[in-house]
């Protein structure tokens, strides 16, 4: 029934309750609300109610669930969702295994309803965190309106830092997506013919997807001489053109991206020299890759390296951490102050433009690992040739 909450036999903590604690103490918090499909997922041990997985509108509203984890008291911890939600949750032997039920299915009724569970919990005058740049905000001003003992705090930090040293499983998920988005480019590159459209290319790639049951995000396809990327029925592949797909897809809620080069034909010395800047740079990289580097130093390594390069004026590094959601902690930059640490994974990126090639790009996933680094794929630094 609609309000009514029942106690199932909690799971074993699907985090690290104690580090979760520890940063919710430094940010000055006292209550996580989580509501965000990918933090809802990470704190139950992969749950989402089904329904909305992919998207969660609905007319003039959409769903909304919350986790809720007061600090120092995990056993405390409970979840508001929808109706009939207790027995979908309870069937997935989710954390925290106390489900509290809105009224409607709809924003607005799980946020009066959260505000009356932390009323009766005498959990309403606390600092709370809430995941700021995704809480509706119509969902805010009741919280605000109906909580005025409370203060309010973006969880997002505390969120990202929780989940920026992955754990062995999530590791091996990753590991797995990576290895299917490698054969899926492998296979549209090997198989262009010429006259393709870049859209039609695109396409290509979700099919190759769907094969392996990874699920498509995007496909930005570059046909070169050119830097335009948004796939588009406009723009050909042709002979002797090298063409980068730079491509995005998710496994049971992790993201993988990687970016691989083609030509139909045989790319000129040009573009060959393009490439291997791109392997160059990538082994510089890669040489700074282990824990308690600084990540402004890998960004400063890269931009160094290009400095003292040939083609060096032509390069670009970008690189970020990545897990459930595309960029996530560490933040590379020459401003961050983040530290590599053993099991953060990384997305680096190096490209090279030049007007008379095109963008030759190499996109690859690496885990930092207790001495070094290690690639997650093959390292795909290679041509891909169609039509040789």
């Amino acid at each position: 029934m609609a309000g009514n909450n029942i106690m199932h036999i909690r799971r074993q903590t699907p985090f690290d309750a104690a580090k979760l604690a520890e940063l919710m103490k430094e940010a000055g918090v006292e209550l996580l609300l989580a509501s965000t499909r990918h933090n809802t997922r990470y704190l139950t041990g992969g749950y989402y109610y089904p329904l909305y997985m992919w998207d969660a509108h609905a007319r003039r509203t959409q769903y909304l669930s919350f986790v809720c984890i007061p600090r120092g008291s995990l056993d405390d911890s409970f979840f508001v969702g929808r109706p009939g939600e207790e027995e979908v949750m309870a069937e997935a032997d989710a954390w925290p295994g106390l489900c509290y039920e809105a009224e409607k299915i709809t924003s607005l009724s799980t946020a009066a309803r959260t505000v009356e569970v932390l009323k009766e919990r005498k959990l309403d005058a606390l600092r709370i965190a809430l995941e700021l740049p995704s809480v509706p905000a119509d969902v805010f001003g009741i919280l605000k309106d109906q909580l005025p003992r409370a203060e309010f705090f973006d969880a997002v930090p505390i969120m990202d830092k929780l989940r920026a040293v992955k754990r062995p499983g999530e590791v091996k998920k990753i590991r797995d997506g990576t290895g299917r988005i490698q054969d899926a480019l492998a296979a549209v590159l090997t198989s262009g013919r010429e006259g393709l459209t870049t859209a039609e290319i695109a396409n290509q790639a979700a099919k190759e997807f769907r094969k392996r049951d990874l699920h498509f995000l995007y496909a930005l396809v570059c046909a070169g001489p050119g830097f335009f990327r948004a796939p588009s029925e406009k723009r050909i592949w042709r002979r002797n053109q090298v063409l980068h797909i730079d491509a995005g897809g998710m496994l049971d809620g992790y993201i993988v991206e990687l970016c691989r080069m083609g030509c139909l034909g045989r790319p000129s010395s040009l573009a060959g020299d393009l490439l291997q800047g791109c392997r160059d740079l990538e082994k510089a990289v890669r040489d700074l890759l282990r824990p308690g580097v600084k990540a402004c130093d890998v960004q400063q390594g890269a931009n160094d390296f290009l400095d003292e390069y040939p083609l060096g004026a032509h390069g670009r590094f970008i690189a970020h951490g990545i897990g459930m959601v595309h960029h996530e902690d560490p933040v590379i930059n020459t401003n961050s102050g983040d530290l590599l640490q053993e099991g953060m994974i990384l997305s680096i990126e190096m490209e090279f433009l030049h007007d008379e090639a095109g963008h030759v790009k190499i996109e690859n996933m690496v885990e930092i690992t207790g001495t070094g680094n290690e690639l997650l794929s093959s390292p795909g630094n290679d041509w891909y040739l169609s039509n040789p």
